[in-house]
């Protein structure tokens, strides 16, 4: 009898345990700690729910002891997470009421990858001459800038029509570089010496030598417009910070929208006057004396610029849409956007650029000339990987992988991916080839 009683206890006692439910509660972060919105949540043993955590990563849920013992976790930028809620989690419930964790998501950079068996078309190419650079101008046509040996002696540029076929060419004197547009789409050549506009008109190229200087200063910074808005940088290669600028065209102001700064590396530029020998430092007071720029800046900029420490800031800025810009300071880790009415109405945190050894990120960030699309690049294995950042989370969405190893000149336009290849080890020249984006499965 005394058995019977016992056993009908513990059932009860088991009953009564099975029948508590507890508020579990929480936030979702990511390996830093910063929040992330929008993530799905929900049991293991129910269906699958649209339940989605807050702007702060916070989310909460019923919890019924015994029955919902594994809380699942899916985000497109993330890994999915499964929370087993334990028994020490439940004793501790008992006394609060309630559960509450931190769930930190896995990082899924990159872990999604679209990878095509189409071999890439070839646009262009010839055994003759190789291709280093390529732009296309306003039409759609492709300027080429070619070469025998090399761009000290010989560069040509070469117009190309809708089949691509060369039907003007031009002998660039000097030392060629680059091809560059600017903001209105224009086409520039520049060499060591000159920099000219390149011309298309009735499938003829008209090259104009321009002034190099003026080119440099007044017309190389500006980035885009919007409406009577020109928005444009005082960037320097020397310098660890720089300001975004905005110029009104109607009535001739001028704003500072966002100033960009390397905090570390401004420490470290600032303090390698310190270190310098004493006939640097009066060469640099001197400097100080004559142009009223700080001293410990003309040594930062002569002397720790040519150290290994030393790296240029990168932080684009992107016109997306008609009215919008967008801002990836990737010192503090946030995404900016702005407006001409607002000014900067959103932030969203990015982490792309992070743990850049085992990402594989290269600079630049890629826009895409027609669709706005916004590309972050990871080179692994030789292999370039182009992942598309989501505008409104700052979250890798996707990666496609290029079909092969160590292109160059990686540019992007209506959804083709264009660049430059030469086979490893073989005689080809460099040819231009394209390839199609392919659009990654949407995640749950």
């Amino acid at each position: 009898m005394l058995k019977i009683i016992t056993l009908l206890i513990l059932v009860s006692l088991a009953s009564t345990t099975n029948a508590q439910t507890f508020q579990l509660s929480g936030t979702v972060v990511d390996i830093d700690g910063h929040p992330i919105p929008d993530a799905y949540y929900f049991y293991a043993n129910t269906p699958y729910s649209k339940n989605k955590t807050s702007r702060e990563g916070e989310f909460s849920i019923q919890y019924k002891v015994g029955v919902n013992d594994t809380l699942k976790f899916k985000h497109v930028g993330f890994n999915p997470y499964s929370l087993v809620i334990t028994d020490r989690m439940v004793r501790r419930a008992k006394k609060s009421g309630k559960i509450e964790v931190e769930v930190v998501m896995p990082d899924k950079l990159g872990s999604v990858v679209i990878v095509t068996s189409n071999v890439p078309d070839t646009l262009f190419g010839t055994q003759e001459y190789s291709v280093s650079d390529f732009e296309f101008d306003k039409s759609g046509q492709l300027i080429l800038l070619t070469y025998e040996k090399n761009l000290s002696k010989g560069a040509v540029l070469r117009l190309l029509d809708t089949n691509q076929t060369v039907i003007d060419s031009y002998y660039v004197p000097g030392d060629a570089v680059e091809l560059r547009t600017d903001f209105r789409k224009n086409t520039h050549l520049v060499t060591e010496e000159k920099v000219y506009l390149v011309d298309v008109v009735n499938d003829r190229m008209r090259v104009y030598l321009e002034d190099r200087d003026y080119y440099f200063k007044y017309v190389a910074p500006l980035i885009d417009t919007i409406g009577s808005n020109i928005y444009f940088s005082n960037y320097s290669d020397v310098y660890p910070a720089f300001d975004y600028l905005e110029f009104n065209r109607a009535d001739s102001s001028y704003r500072t929208m966002k100033t960009v700064e390397d905090t570390l590396m401004m420490e470290l530029y600032r303090s390698e006057f310190k270190y310098v020998d004493v006939r640097t430092k009066i060469w640099a007071h001197d400097k100080q004396l004559e142009t009223g720029i700080d001293k410990e800046i003309w040594v930062g900029a002569t002397v720790f610029t040519n150290s290994v420490y030393y790296e240029p800031l990168y932080a684009p800025l992107f016109k997306v849409g008609e009215d919008s810009i967008y801002v990836f300071d990737h010192y503090k880790n946030l995404m900016f956007k702005y407006t001409p009415e607002q000014g900067f109405v959103d932030s969203v945190r990015i982490n792309y650029h992070r743990n850049q050894r085992k990402s594989g990120w290269e600079q630049p960030l890629i826009q895409d000339r027609v669709k706005r699309t916004i590309y972050a690049t990871f080179e692994r294995n030789g292999y370039s990987y182009l992942s598309e950042i989501d505008q409104n989370t700052g979250l890798v969405l996707k990666s496609f992988r290029l079909h092969y190893k160590y292109v160059e000149h990686i540019t992007i336009v209506d959804g083709y991916v264009y660049y430059i290849y030469r086979p490893y080890e073989s005689i080809q020249k460099k040819y231009i080839y394209r390839e199609r984006l392919r659009s990654a499965p949407k995640s749950e």
